[in-house]
């Protein structure tokens, strides 16, 4: 009886280190995002998916500054401070999973008078 209880606590002990010790599947990175003008001067709008219930952020290299949005559907849309030509990361995290950073220069399209 004894070694019957004992072989199923170290079943369960093993079980259980092994769940942990899982890895956890990386996250893609997300897609290149729609970059607008706005009319705030010195602004950028950001706009894009990435995968549901996750926080989206983006940080401009040149001014240091980040910005970002929770997006529960995985739709976002916010701003930046950002000028052509800003070199910007954007990445996102899913249940405490961050994943891979792309990078873009700020092209905004040509505006006729």
């Amino acid at each position: 009886m004894f070694s019957r209880f004992r072989r199923g606590w170290l079943l369960g002990a093993v079980l259980f280190t092994a769940g942990c010790l899982s890895p956890t599947l990386p996250l893609p990175p997300p897609s290149d995002p729609v970059v607008s003008s706005t009319e705030t001067a010195g602004l950028v709008r950001l706009t894009g998916s990435v995968q549901q219930s996750s926080d989206v952020f983006a940080v401009n290299h040149r001014t240091k500054l980040i910005s970002g949005q929770h997006t529960d559907t995985g739709n976002y849309d916010f701003t930046i401070e950002a000028q052509e030509q800003d070199s910007i990361s954007l990445w996102y995290e899913h249940d405490d999973v961050e994943s891979p950073a792309i990078d873009f220069l700020v092209r905004l399209p040509q505006t006729t008078p």
